[in-house]
């Protein structure tokens, strides 16, 4: 009988010999049930934010949904630019999980599937320009500061860690964020978020007192928020 990986891999030895043109690094990260898996092509477009999807939000996507249904113990999926970071199940072993996540990968740049949903783009651009129509002009001129540093100078270190991060808003001296990928149930996070994050936006930044890390539930009640917000004023 075939198990799933070797399904898996049949069907990608089936496929055109172009596979060998594709390469796939795997990484390890600073988190050990987590593990970076990176691309020699754009998985998203360009200035589109890493996206976090978790079992509960699969849809969004069809190749974090596809990797789901064959890697039971995957618990959560990031998607960057040219990488995705795989959240595995502390108890599952990664000689299991990482040949099932790369065949299905390969099979999915190979046969240039959809990663992301043109609805998700979409209503993600749609939140981001809600929050930034709410802010007065002091909030606007930091908010833009703090998002420019964070763009070119911290989430680049964090993904080369097969993380990421998104900064929600700014409201009364604190940045909201939301860490991604490797680092989101790893023990460095909180050093990662005070001593790296909150210390670098302070010492460039007047005005910065804390820097908020939301849950992934805290963080999907915003992004609703905002879009209620706006289908109120439609």
């Amino acid at each position: 009988m075939l198990t799933r990986s070797t399904r898996l891999l049949n069907i990608k030895q089936s496929t055109p010999s172009l596979l060998r043109y594709l390469s796939i690094k795997t990484l390890s990260t600073p988190n050990e049930n987590a593990l970076k898996f990176q691309v020699d092509q754009n998985l998203l477009q360009d200035n589109t934010p890493s996206i976090q999807i978790s079992n509960s939000n699969q849809s969004i996507s069809p190749l974090a949904s596809k990797i789901f249904q064959y890697a039971k113990d995957v618990d959560s999926i990031l998607i960057g630019s040219n990488f995705i970071t795989i959240n595995k199940d502390e108890f599952a072993h990664w000689n299991q999980v990482t040949p099932l996540v790369k065949s299905i990968l390969e099979n999915h740049l190979e046969n240039n599937e959809e990663i992301i949903t043109k609805d998700q783009i979409q209503q993600d651009e749609s939140t981001h320009d809600e929050h930034y129509a709410t802010l007065s002009e002091e909030d606007q001129e930091i908010s833009d500061m703090v998002a420019e540093l964070i763009e070119t100078r911290i989430r680049p270190t964090i993904q080369e860690d097969g993380g990421d991060l998104v900064f929600m808003r700014y409201s009364q001296g604190k940045v909201y964020v939301q860490l991604q990928g490797a680092c989101t149930s790893c023990s460095l996070s909180d050093d990662t978020l005070k001593s790296g994050i909150q210390g670098m936006l302070s010492h460039y930044i007047d005005g910065i007192d804390e820097v908020v890390n939301l849950a992934e539930v805290e963080f999907n009640k915003f992004e609703e928020k905002l879009r209620a917000n706006k289908e109120s004023r439609a």
